[in-house]
């Protein structure tokens, strides 16, 4: 823990400090009470993404929009046929 000083420059400097401190925290802005979370960042909360493979009938996860959307099994397939699902998988889906 700091000592506390009484010589004069220390106490003007402490007193600046303390009013530099007031007015910058009124001017960051705070999140909603009680959510602990940034204005603006959704805390997570956001759209949930559909991750399952577009393949017909498979269960698997796929491995994300990088990959089509298909999972490991099926990204496999030739791209001809990977096209064929994904365009019936969008047309379905649309």
């Amino acid at each position: 823990m700091a000592r506390h000083s009484s010589h004069p420059f220390d106490v003007l400097v402490e007193k600046f400090a303390q009013i530099f401190a007031d007015r910058i925290a009124t001017l960051i802005p705070r999140g909603t009470p009680g959510n602990g979370t940034a204005p603006g960042r959704g805390g997570g909360r956001g759209l949930k993404r559909d991750m399952s493979c577009r393949y017909p009938g498979c269960t698997n996860r796929s491995k994300g929009p990088r990959f089509r959307f298909l999972c490991e099994k099926h990204l496999k397939l030739p791209r001809k046929k990977q096209d064929e699902v994904l365009a019936k998988w969008a047309e379905k889906n649309e």
